[in-house]
Parts: structure tokens; sequence; C-alpha cells
């Protein structure tokens, strides 16, 4: 290993919370070296982010603590520094990129404005002062690095008029700005599809080589890990089990932990991958027809037109009843507000939707309907409400469909006891769940009313491989309780392709390719399946080779018409 940049010895760090003390890391040694790439993964509360934290000066005190051990960057105590002297190294020696872009921007003011509060507040702490000139072309520039070449547009724009991909690079670029020696990347794919994701992994080691930075990955993807570590600490519950070379942890890991998390990762290719059949398949239950829907652009201060954004163009779709039937596609592709339209939410503007044998346009918002076709979101932190109870949340579904009051307990235990969470979880609030037993409430509250359809909008793209397998299996087991039909929209392929037994894949707005999951991930047809697959990391060299080969120029080609639709739909030249 490099001479180290991070040497991270012997850290106990616990929180005390309704004046009980529990211990959160235990005895945690790393180190970082010099140009070097260090991943730490571990599955959601194993301690990655509160020694991340701990590392940058962001750990609450109280109600946290530091009860032992050293943090030492390029050979200073950071524990020791007093806290002028530490912001000193905040975005100078240590920098960070945090999982949501879009979470990490003021959403009332200009990227160039943030960006150069960021350049400002660097040099204040130094004790220096640039002009104002000085510091925007010092901006534009590191945004060409990272693959940003328009800085004067993209400085005027507002965070939600840029792509997530570009909110990505612009995070990287301010992570940047005052060319720091360490970046710490705190699972900075998770919220992009997997070409968007593949793109800010090849600019990361393109930084890496370019600069002689150290990176420090956090994250729970084992195929990320795989491509961009050189080497991998494993933690569990607050421990470093495993540690070492990447690949001598991939090729003979030791601890059972890591096998468990390699093991929960759902295969692309190879002998793992399950065949997913549907043999309820005696009837068609929803039917979309020359589906089209068009969004008006507009700007200035009179709110104007000055364009259209063609969201989803020219659908047929046929999913049959006992279908887990998934649409795939990068971010901006159109499969969200397919399934709003599926939901009776956004009127179609051409064409007709048919949800067992009934004109959604005739019956969305009836109570009938509601009962039919249910949803369960990407995030459930965000999508139950945390002010109330477990229990009071799914009275409200049972409420609306007409349930009698006095057997609404007994119903919440029931659908409690469906998603193997206790009853004594009904008196429980949002906050006091893990990530995994909030998804498992989502999944109760869409099947409360006893649907028929329900579509699942990336359910699991936030939990770690453990917690997303057991959401996984208990979905499964639902389908064929309930004899239920799915429509599982996801960015995740690999998930996919075990999951599903038919697939759609969905580019600019369009059904660019369909059939039943085996043919379409063994022979895809279109190139940007190929491209979607060929992006996809995975754990082992026999997958890798089994992917779709697909050149730079081909990729560039479908990359750059996807970019132009993002840009088109959310970049409008006269905005201001």
């Amino acid at each position: 290993m490099a001479e180290p940049i991070l040497d991270i010895s012997g850290l106990d760090i616990s929180f005390t919370t309704y004046g009980e003390r529990t211990q959160i890391l235990h005895d945690v040694s790393m180190k970082v070296g010099a140009g070097e790439r260090v991943s730490l993964i571990g599955q959601s509360g194993s301690g990655k982010t509160v020694t991340m934290r701990a590392i940058i000066g962001t750990l609450p005190m109280p109600p946290g603590s530091i009860d032992a051990g050293s943090i030492r960057f390029e050979g200073t105590e950071l524990l020791t520094l007093d806290k002028r002297a530490r912001n000193r190294l905040k975005g100078t020696g240590i920098s960070i990129v945090l999982q949501d872009p879009l979470l990490s921007f003021n959403p009332v003011l200009t990227i160039g404005r943030q960006m150069d509060d960021v350049v400002r507040f660097a040099d204040m702490r130094l004790g220096t002062s640039r002009p104002r000139a000085e510091r925007q072309a010092h901006i534009y520039e590191v945004l060409r690095n990272v693959q940003l070449a328009d800085g004067e547009r993209i400085c005027h724009a507002y965070p939600m008029m840029l792509s997530g991909g570009m909110r990505q690079r612009v995070l990287i670029a301010m992570a940047l700005l005052n060319s720091p020696r360490l970046l710490i990347a705190d699972e900075p794919g998770t919220a992009l599809d997997v070409t968007t994701q593949q793109e800010i992994l090849i600019l990361l080691n393109k930084l890496v080589d370019e600069t002689g930075m150290s990176l420090m990955l956090i994250t729970h993807n084992l195929g990320v890990v795989r491509e961009m570590a050189d080497r991998i600490y494993v933690m569990q519950r607050g421990r470093i089990v495993e540690s070492g070379r990447r690949e001598e942890i991939f090729s003979k890991p030791s601890h059972d932990y890591t096998r468990e998390l390699m093991d929960a990762v759902p295969s692309l290719y190879g002998p793992k991958v399950t065949d997913v059949a549907n043999d309820k398949a005696d009837r068609t239950v929803i039917k979309l027809r020359d589906l089209s829907k068009d969004f008006p652009l507009r700007a200035g201060l009179f709110n104007r037109q000055v364009g259209i954004s063609h969201a989803v163009r020219n659908v047929d779709l046929d999913i049959e009843h006992g279908d887990i039937f998934g649409i795939a596609g990068e971010s901006g592709s159109g499969k969200t507000t397919l399934a709003k339209m599926l939901l009776g939410l956004f009127p179609p503007t051409t064409g007709e939707i048919t949800v067992d044998g009934r004109n959604v346009a005739d019956v969305a918002g009836t109570r009938d309907f509601r009962k039919l076709v249910q949803i369960v979101y990407q995030n459930p932190g965000s999508s139950l409400n945390p002010k109330r109870s477990v229990g009071d949340q799914l009275s409200v579904p049972l409420i609306f469909a007409g349930y009698d009051k006095s057997g609404i307990p007994a119903r919440i235990r029931e659908l409690l006891e469906l998603v193997d969470l206790p009853a004594r979880y009904a008196s429980m609030y949002p906050h006091e769940l893990s990530g995994g037993q909030k998804q498992r409430v989502a999944i109760a509250r869409a099947l409360s009313v006893d649907p028929k359809i329900v579509v699942l909008d990336e359910p699991t793209s936030a939990l770690d491989v453990l917690i997303q397998n057991v959401v996984i299996e208990l979905l499964q087991r639902l389908r064929s309780e309930l004899d239920l039909t799915y429509v599982f929209i996801s960015h995740d392929l690999s998930l996919m392709r075990n999951f599903c037994n038919r697939v759609a894949i969905m580019f600019r707005g369009e059904i660019c390719e369909q059939g039943e999951t085996p043919s379409v991930f063994a022979q895809p047809q279109h190139p940007y399946t190929r491209a979607l697959l060929s992006s996809i990391p995975v754990l082992t060299d026999d997958e890798a080779a089994r992917k779709p080969v697909v050149d730079a120029a081909e990729r560039q080609a479908v990359l750059a018409s996807t970019t132009t639709l993002t840009q088109e739909a959310t970049n409008v030249s006269d905005w201001n």
C-alpha cells in the first residue's frame, strides 16, 4: 500500500439516546494510501456513514461521542484539531460527494452561485481572496474536467433544471473546486441508472489517475466495488470483519458475512440466474394502445410555452394476469410517466389504457379503480408520513375503501402479519423503523384494499442487497398467495433478470424492445438495450465476458441521444 494519507486506528464511537448509551463503532482501523482507491462496504446500519462523518468532522456530538481511537490525515491528528483548523481542511484536504445530488443543493440558488460560495469560503478560511472573474474561470475549468463543457449555461441553471447525471457531475465538480487530496464518495451511483452510473465511475477513475488524489468509496453495490477499488474493507455491525486487495476479497472471501453479501447480489448471467415463469396467464389485464404523453415546457416571467417534451410516445403493451412485467430504462425515459398514466394520475395525450376490461379514462379516481390498482413507491422514508403511526397510515386506505371501523384494528394486524411484521409495529413511527421495515409497511399499505394489480416503482433501489433480497422474496410470496399482477419499474437489470418473467425497455419515451426476460437478456436487439446491459457492474469475470460488447463509438452514440432528450426536456435556452 502507498504511504497512507488517511490512517484510522482503534476508533470507538457511541451514541446516547434517552439516557441509554449504545456503541456504534468497535475498534475500527483502516488506511487509505495516496492515490489509492479504497472501498468501505456493508449493509445499511453497519456503521459506514458514522465512520465517514467522523472523518469529515460532522458527527453530531452530543448525542455521539468518540470514546477511543485516532484519525490521522497526512500525519495530523484530526480528533484534537480545533474547529477552525478542522474547517480549513474541508474542501481543501478532504471533500465529499453525497448520495442524493438533488438534496445536496439549495433549490433556490443557481448552480453558479453555490459553486462560487464554495470557492469564496475556502479562500476566506485560507486568508486569500480572488476576483470574481478569476473564480468564475476556475469554476468553468473544473466543470470541463467533469465533462460539462458549457459551464456558463450550467452556472445559470437551477438544480431542478439538470438531469440526475448532470447534477452528480456538478456535485463532483464542487467537491473538486479546491483541489482536495482525499475524495469521499458516499453511494455516488445509487440514485442513478446504470449508464449514467457507468459514466460517473469512469469519471471518478479518470480524476484519480489524472490528479493523484485518493478515493474512499462507500457503497453496498459490490459490482461497483469490483470495478473501482484497489483495496476493500468489509464492515458489519460497526466492526471491520475483513479487509484486503480486491482480487483476494472477490476470489476467496474469508468471512461468512462477505460471502453472504456476495451471494445476495442477483446474477446477470450464469447458473445462479432464475428464470421466472407465469402459469396464470389466462387473460390480458392491462392493455396500452398507441399511448403518448406530452408536457408543455414553460419559462420566463409570464410562464409562456417554449417547447414540448414528448415523455411517452406510441406505446403498445399487453400485460397478462399473473405477470411480473418489468419496465426498464434510464431516468427520463418515460417509465414513471407511463406508471402514472396507468394509475389514472396523468391523462394520456393520445391513446387508450384498459385495465381489467375498463377504460382508465372513464374510471380513474373512483373507489373501485383505486381498490383495483395500487403502487409501492421508491423511497418508503418519503412516502410514509413521519407524524403518523404505522397503524394510522394503514387505516387511511381502509377508511377510504369503506371498511367497517370496528374491523380496522384486526385488519391492520392481519396486514402486518402478511408482511412479516409483529402487531406491535402498529404503534411505531417511521423513524423507528429500518429501511426494509419501512418498505414492508409501504407494501402492506398498498395491499390493504385487496388490489389485483400493484405497480412497484423502484421498490428496492434505496435498500442494500441483503434487505433487497428479503423484500423481493416477500413480493414473490405475496404474488403467489394473493394472485397479484406486478408492473415492476426499475433500472436494476440484474434484479429484473431474476424477478420478472417479461420485460420492456424504454428509450426516449418509446418501447424499443420487449419480450420474455431470458430472450431479451440473452440476445438484445436494440443498441440501447445492449448499452444498458454492457453498463451493469457484475461480480465475476465469467459474467463480464457474457455481457454484450459495445464499442466506444456505439456507447457514445447512445449516450448522446439520451443526453439530447434530457436537455430538450429540462434545459431550454431561454429559461432566464
